[in-house]
């Protein structure tokens, strides 16, 4: 709360300082515009928390330009356009209405809201949805590694990351703790082909060819050694896998139960207005 201290000290020091309608336990008032008037309270809460100093003292100069040319906008536009004014006002209207709309259902939802989904209900939506879950690019899962070209396991690397035994995986971790710069591998993910061309300087002109063909290699480039193992692929347009499109699909799902509960509000609402004779609906 520091930071709105200062800036009411600094404003209060500044803005208005002689105005003779302070008193004691009444807002400081900041502008006028007939008989409507801008409010240090109004605005202090306004302020971003991030601005200070002299930095503060323009927001709230600019603030005070802004609200009172607004102001002057709305009463010159009552004087020349009268008749348009009803149709603002039915849209503000209905736009208030819409906001507080909204801000309930989520209140509402917020409270009934089960945000647990099961694998099952996963599984089950991602089979019934085949066609939804695309693949747009291709994606991979990899091995890839960064190590400098002097090296002392350079001859151990060019063995290992072919991963054609099963401890390859147990001992490259192992170096990697100490001897190489960049190493990546999980197994359980996949990755877009072009997450790998950031993190690796391959020059590719036809990516599909590389996935099925040039997939196992490495290479030096400057100081560096890079070393890239594609062991698993899928193509572009082809089905994507459960495994990328589980958070997607857990999204779909609580979106959908969203959904169910405002439903179920705006019916609940409706029959018990009709059952307490709140609503009537004439014929």
């Amino acid at each position: 709360m520091n930071f709105k201290l200062n800036i009411l000290f600094s404003l209060l020091g500044i803005i208005l300082i002689n105005s003779c309608d302070f008193k004691e336990n009444e807002s400081k008032k900041l502008a006028r515009i007939n008989d409507e008037f801008l409010y240090l309270d109004d605005i202090i809460n306004e302020i971003p928390i991030n601005i200070k100093g002299e930095d503060s003292i323009i927001y709230v100069k600019n603030y005070i330009q802004n609200w009172l040319t607004n102001k002057l906008i709305v009463k010159k536009s009552e004087e020349l356009i009268p008749n348009n004014l009803i149709k603002v006002d039915k849209k503000i209207e209905k736009y208030r209405s819409s906001l507080i709309s909204y801000e309930f259902e989520q209140f509402y939802v917020s409270r009934r809201l089960d945000t647990n989904i099961t694998t099952y209900e996963i599984l089950d939506y991602y089979n019934k949805h085949t066609d939804d879950f695309i693949l747009n690019d291709y994606i991979i899962k990899c091995l890839y590694l960064k190590t400098s070209k002097n090296s002392p396991i350079l001859k151990d690397l060019k063995k290992i990351y072919q991963l054609k035994n099963d401890n390859d995986i147990d001992n490259l971790t192992k170096l990697s703790q100490k001897n190489i710069e960049l190493f990546y591998y999980n197994n359980e993910e996949w990755i877009f082909f072009d997450e790998l061309l950031k993190q690796i300087p391959i020059e590719v002109n036809n990516k599909i060819n590389f996935i099925k063909k040039e997939k196992i290699r490495y290479f030096e480039k400057g100081d560096f050694i890079y070393f890239v193992n594609i062991y698993d692929y899928r193509i572009k347009d082809g089905k994507s896998p459960l495994s990328l499109e589980k958070e997607k699909i857990k999204s779909i799902l609580l979106n959908n139960r969203a959904n169910e509960l405002r439903k179920e509000l705006k019916s609940n609402l409706y029959n018990d207005g009709i059952q307490n004779n709140i609503i009537e609906i004439f014929k």
